[in-house]
This record gives structure tokens, C-alpha cells and sequence, in this order.
């Protein structure tokens, strides 16, 4: 029987990670709206089948209420992330979160997760609580106190998923190369949009994919607040 060094083990090990890091590429999308112009705030998630080493699932995330919003206002976590909400205003809020369908609204209004959060203080901690988020899919955030508040917790059943930038780009790392879906969600969707097929490369290139959203008009920060402040 032939014999090995005993540095074979690790120089195997090492073989066979180059050649899956050879097999995985960087993909960038662009979402774009029923215009064709740039969606941001979207979320993108990508499956496939093709083996590979997965990213790390995104466990916890912090969500604060600043200046009449949560920020941020779209953000993704893994299933069982624990999302940490803290208030920065100098006025009680409020936080319901819950399942949502498009449109908007709540798939049941009666489940959920609601609690207080109060105003900053000088000199005092600043109110803050933590929320398991373990089922899949997008979750509203809102506020008893102040209406116009929404935010959104998107539970995403794949590891390769993110929000889109201010030019409706993202960049999934680690991809395997081969065949893949990617499908898109945003908060203006009125109907749940069909998956897309894209191609993994690692020749790279910009991928763009037009959706039927027509995103609504955002009102600035300072034009949302309590009277008096």
C-alpha cells in the first residue's frame, strides 16, 4: 500500500477548498421598476441548487426609531435572528410587528408582537427590546403612537439575500456558478412577483431585472414629527 506524508490531509483540504472558491462568483443585480428606472429599498433573494459552501446566516440585527422612522427602514436577518429595537427620539414610541401580505397590511392583525418603547432621557438608558423573528418572509413594523411609521424585517429563506442601494444595486458573494432564481420583494408590490432565471458566472457582469413595482413617493424625515418638536 502506498504511503502519503502526513502533510497530505491539509494539503487536500486545501485543494478542495481552492476548487470550491473557484466554483463560486460575485453576483451583482440591479432592480429596476415598472419604468425601468432604479428600485431601491428591494429585497433580492437568490436560490439555487448547486452545492457549495453557503454565507453565514445574519442572526442579529439593530432596528432604531430616529427622527419618526425606523432605520433602517428595510433591513433582511436569517430565521431565529434576534432584532434588537431601541428608541433615539425624545418621545414614546411604539413597535407592532407582525407577518405581512402585499399591499401592506397584515397577514393576521391578530399576531403578532407589540410593545412600548419609551421616550430618551437625559441621563437614563436608553429603552430598548429584543424580538425573535423565526418564520419566513416580510414582516411590518409600526407604531400605535405615530401612523405614518413603517419599517420592514424581511426572514429570508435563502442565505443569499439583501437590500437593494439607492441604485437599485446589490452584491451577492459566494455564489455557485450554474443556474439559479432570484426573486424580488419591496413594500409597494401589489401582487407577489414570478422568480427569474439567471445564469452564475464567473465571467461577472451586471444583471438587471425589471419588476412590475411602482414605488410610492417617501415624505423626508424632518416633515414627519409630533407637533411641538
Amino acid at each position: 500500500m502506498p504511503s502519503f506524508p502526513l502533510s497530505w490531509p491539509v494539503l487536500l483540504a486545501g485543494l478542495m477548498s481552492v476548487s470550491a472558491a473557484a466554483w463560486a462568483a460575485d453576483m451583482q443585480i440591479q432592480v429596476l421598476d415598472r419604468t425601468g428606472k432604479p428600485l431601491p429599498e428591494a429585497v433580492v433573494l437568490l436560490d439555487t441548487q448547486q452545492p457549495g459552501p453557503r454565507p453565514a446566516p445574519r442572526l442579529e440585527q439593530t432596528i432604531t426609531q430616529q427622527q419618526m422612522r425606523f432605520q433602517p427602514q428595510v433591513s433582511v436577518v436569517s430565521p431565529g435572528a434576534k432584532v434588537a429595537f431601541t428608541n433615539l427620539d425624545k418621545w414614546n414610541h411604539h413597535v407592532r410587528g407582525g407577518l405581512s401580505g402585499p399591499g401592506g397590511v397584515y397577514l393576521d392583525p391578530t399576531q403578532g408582537f407589540s410593545f412600548k418603547l419609551s421616550a430618551k432621557r437625559e441621563g437614563q438608558p436608553l429603552a430598548s427590546a429584543t424580538q425573535q423573528l423565526s418564520q419566513p418572509g416580510p414582516y411590518l413594523l409600526g407604531c400605535h403612537l405615530h401612523g405614518s411609521m413603517r419599517g420592514h424585517v424581511y426572514v429570508s429563506d435563502t442565505p443569499w439575500a439583501a437590500v437593494s442601494d439607492d441604485k437599485g444595486q446589490v452584491l451577492l458573494a459566494g455564489v455557485p456558478e450554474g443556474p439559479a432564481r432570484v426573486r424580488v420583494w419591496h413594500v409597494d408590490q401589489l401582487v407577489d412577483g414570478a422568480a427569474q432565471s439567471v445564469q452564475v458566472s464567473g465571467a461577472g457582469g451586471l444583471v438587471k431585472l425589471t419588476t412590475a413595482i411602482e414605488a410610492r413617493a417617501r415624505k423626508p424625515a424632518a416633515e414627519e414629527r409630533p407637533p411641538g418638536y
